[in-house]
């Protein structure tokens, strides 16, 4: 996958002058093939920075992220973090298929209303770039934001975190995040095999909810994870990415768990809570 620097260039922007625009703000990045700068001025949009073509069409909400937009970039996320507001941007898009996306030179900057104080990209050669950011929450409080990366199925790829000392890191994924205001605890599950995820489910009090398909209504893949004592499998695609569905309840509290694959023991791709139970 070709990666970009964000048409930085690293370009001859001054790091002193981008200091000087954040005084006090300190950034640094420990995650490997990710870099995290201070940045005077938005440089433009690399050409054909097409966001329709996988559904980011609309133009940024907040006053940075309508920046952002008329900079040429597609914007793909705006979270608060803070004081401070960040936005994700990409330059490059190509569908896939089942509905999927590959984003290309993505970006996360960092603003003080419309002053842009310093971005994160991917370095030159680097593995994965990012696609886009969501909000973050560790012991039941805002825990930062969660960097995904732009793969067609799209992972999580870095946290950016507050430091006791005030540096905003980038760092390596958070062992365990909250949700629900605190009430129900996830691991991180991403990658691993479900059966080893639902293991760690049931150590943080999730319980397994059985599939609403059973006896002689089960079959195929399904059937074989059932009969591995994976009863909570709900549905298995048999096309595309070879997606399955497995549901676990915390209270009033939901999980879907999403795998990928058509290993017999596939792996976990992604999930999702719902705090109401609903």
């Amino acid at each position: 996958m070709r990666q970009a620097i964000l048409a930085l260039g690293l370009m001859a922007i001054g790091l002193q002058g981008a200091w000087a625009q954040a005084p006090g703000l300190r950034v640094q990045s420990q995650v490997e093939g990710l870099a995290f700068t201070p940045l005077a001025a938005l440089p433009p949009a690399p050409r054909g920075a097409d966001g329709r073509l996988c559904g980011f069409a609309k133009p940024g909400e907040t006053p940075a992220g309508r920046l952002v937009s008329r900079a040429g970039w597609a914007v793909t996320g705006e979270e608060k973090l803070g004081r401070l507001q960040a936005v994700s941007f990409a330059g490059e898009f190509q569908p896939g298929t089942s509905g999927s996306c590959e984003i290309r030179q993505g970006n996360v900057a960092l603003f003080e209303g419309e002053q842009i104080l310093a971005v994160a990209y991917a370095r030159p050669g680097a593995r994965r770039s990012i696609g886009a950011i969501l909000p973050l929450e560790i012991a039941g409080q805002p825990g930062g934001l969660r960097l995904w990366d732009g793969d067609f199925l799209s992972q999580p790829l870095a946290d950016l975190r507050a430091q006791p000392d005030g540096t905003l890191a980038l760092q390596p994924l958070a062992p365990e995040e909250t949700r629900c205001q605190g009430r129900v605890t996830l691991p991180n599950l991403y990658g691993k095999p479900i059966t080893e995820a639902r293991r760690l489910l049931q150590a943080r009090g999730w319980t397994p909810v059985p599939g609403e398909r059973q006896g002689s209504d089960i079959g195929g893949r399904e059937e074989a994870l059932a009969q591995a004592g994976v009863v909570e499998v709900d549905s298995c695609s048999g096309t595309g990415f070879g997606y399955c569905r497995f549901g676990y309840r915390s209270g009033s509290a939901l999980l879907d768990v999403t795998t990928v694959g058509d290993n017999p023991v596939p792996s976990v791709s992604d999930y999702g809570v719902r705090c109401g139970g609903g």
